[in-house]
């Protein structure tokens, strides 16, 4: 894509690549704290990646001047973050254009304490459930992260197996990060033993490096780059859905 080409403009039924879990220096636990906005972005395209989602954990401070460069060089920056939950760490997605203060706020509704901002080693107060509702009800778009990664993932985390299992039918989850792809077809079936709800399926980088960004892309066919057409996307997963090694 070239410079200043603006990304909305190419979006079709074709499929694009993203990367919806990427980090930047305001996560604490990032690689090099001298990272730019101006490297992201840049490594992002240099990655082929056409949309990101900035996720830093618990926090939106670093969104701002990498959604700026993104409509500046022709990539889509989804805001976005990682909770740290009761149950284990959830992606929260909201439109491109959800102004900062707004998820500000947000983030003091659900009660993420100064302490926890940045911090993905911080738990805040709300159970993952109750988060899965509260993302909903402000517009946004759950996604269970790195479900199988202990301990942070909600299948690796230690609660029972019942209470996975309750995680696992919310009906406010939208679709599950997965890192062990050969596994999706599985999840998408709803055929992984007591989880019978099917999902959508991504997988992201969860880059807190530059050289990190896109190395677990997904390809999504939508035909508008905006949170419309993600959920397009998680509802007819089996035709708009694709990992690099089926593409």
């Amino acid at each position: 894509m070239r410079v200043g080409e603006q990304p909305d403009s190419l979006v079709g039924e074709r499929f694009i690549k993203v990367d919806l879990h990427i980090h930047t220096p305001q996560s604490k636990c990032y690689s090099d704290p001298l990272t730019t906005p101006d490297q992201v972005v840049d490594a992002a395209l240099d990655a082929g990646l056409e949309a990101i989602a900035i996720t830093d954990h618990n926090t939106v401070h670093g969104l701002d001047r990498v959604r700026e460069l993104g409509q500046e060089k022709g990539l889509a920056v989804f805001p976005g973050i990682e909770l740290s939950t009761r149950g284990g760490h959830v992606l929260a997605l909201f439109d491109r254009e959800t102004p900062t203060p707004r998820l500000v706020d947000f983030l003091d509704y659900i009660g993420v304490s100064a302490a926890a901002k940045g911090d993905g080693s911080v738990t805040i107060s709300d159970w993952i459930e109750d988060v899965f509702g509260k993302i909903d009800e402000w517009g946004g778009i759950a996604i269970a992260a790195h479900i199988e990664r202990w301990p942070t993932g909600f299948l690796q985390t230690s609660e029972r197996r019942r209470v996975k299992m309750r995680i696992h039918s919310s009906q406010y989850l939208t679709a599950l990060e997965i890192t062990q792809p050969q596994n999706k077809g599985l999840w998408n079936k709803g055929q992984v033993r007591d989880y019978p709800k099917k999902y959508a399926c991504i997988q992201g980088s969860d880059a807190h490096a530059l050289d990190e960004i896109g190395r677990r892309a997904t390809y999504l066919r939508i035909p508008s780059l905006d949170l419309k057409g993600l959920r397009l996307a998680f509802n007819d997963y089996e035709s708009k859905i694709r990992f690099p090694e089926w593409h």
